[in-house]
């Protein structure tokens, strides 16, 4: 399929063998570190999240917000409360809540408190956040086969429960008025932290997503839109598995924008849902290949993140570090 963007497009629904999805899918997330990916089997219950995460952003009290306000990396986060690019003082023109495990069964059981709207489809949600585990699942067998690696070489060290640090994340970008004086940074340029992302989008909720492709230099690069596909959830690598896989799969920085200046017409608001994929809390991420093999244009982008190569990291770690330069959170 053919779009404008600067992503390629695989369509899964026959790539059952995971040599086959391997061969599909390597090249692509070896190089830009994203993909779109058609054929996946969770359109109807992702587009059922947009009408939750709508439902939540625009309907749920200030009161039932502040009673599930972040803390731990699950929970509501406020316009403007986080700054994913540190060297950038403005911060993200959008809102959040993180989801964390919910114990499925005839009573769901959360980890976290959940907002009225949410907790009311407690169910739905951690059937969803199932459904998007076992799809990386799937993923990362591919990617251990690429590696020629044990298959569960990478899935066996994810697992869903009450202490998996797995997120899905629902996200609001609020519409800006025409003429608005703003910073153009919906969410700053940042890598994700673990393993992989699933990003599901709505072309209604206009573009905006940008990568900075790793063969581009990280200051003065030229920034390339992803561009929107139907019906396609847009996966990327994230800097577990980048320094894992001695950065054959690349973690590439990506930013939502707004054109500069804003239109006379505004800008709607933008919706999105991200699963963000970790590792289990203790699994080690040291360098399953030969460091010295790894380019010095690789080793200067993991530099810049704070990872190192080689290093006997666990999955907490990593997380954790990454965390505390988006919030401003103690180092523990």
């Amino acid at each position: 399929m053919q779009h404008s963007g600067a992503v390629s497009v695989v369509d899964v629904r026959h790539l059952d063998d995971p040599h086959k999805l391997a061969a599909a899918i390597s090249d692509a997330l070896g190089s830009t570190g994203f993909l779109f990916i058609r054929g996946h089997g969770l359109e109807e219950q992702a587009e059922r999240m947009f009408e939750l995460s709508e439902r939540f952003f625009r309907d749920e009290t200030e009161a039932e917000k502040a009673r599930c306000a972040y803390a731990d990396n699950k929970g509501y986060t406020k316009v403007s409360q986080e700054s994913l690019d540190p060297s950038k003082p403005a911060p993200d023109l959008k809102e959040g809540f993180n989801t964390g495990y919910i114990r499925p069964g005839p009573v769901p059981e959360a980890t976290q408190p959940l907002p009225s709207l949410l907790a009311a489809h407690a169910a739905e949600l951690a059937d969803f956040q199932h459904r998007c585990f076992e799809f990386c699942q799937r993923l990362l067998i591919a990617f251990a086969v690429a590696l020629d690696l044990p298959q569960d070489f990478f899935s066996s060290q994810h697992h869903e429960g009450p202490d998996s640090r797995s997120i899905l994340r629902f996200l609001h970008y609020p519409a800006i008025p025409g003429g608005a004086n703003v910073e153009p940074n919906r969410a700053g340029a940042h890598s994700d932290y673990g393993s992989l992302t699933l990003l599901f989008q709505r072309k209604n909720g206009g573009e905006g997503l940008q990568i900075l492709p790793p063969s581009e230099p990280l200051e003065g690069g030229v920034w390339r839109d992803t561009g929107m596909v139907d019906d396609a959830l847009l996966v990327n690598v994230g800097d577990a598995l980048e320094l894992w896989s001695g950065a054959r799969f690349k973690s590439t920085l990506h930013r939502v924008v707004l054109p500069t200046p804003v239109p006379a017409e505004g800008i709607a608001e933008r919706f999105s849902i991200a699963w963000f994929n970790q590792p289990t809390p203790t699994a080690s991420l040291k360098t399953c290949v030969d460091v010295t093999s790894i380019s010095e244009n690789d080793l200067a982008r993991m530099n810049r993140k704070g990872v190192k190569p080689g290093t006997d990291l666990t999955a907490d770690e990593h997380l954790q570090a990454r965390l505390s330069s988006t919030y401003g959170l103690p180092k523990k």
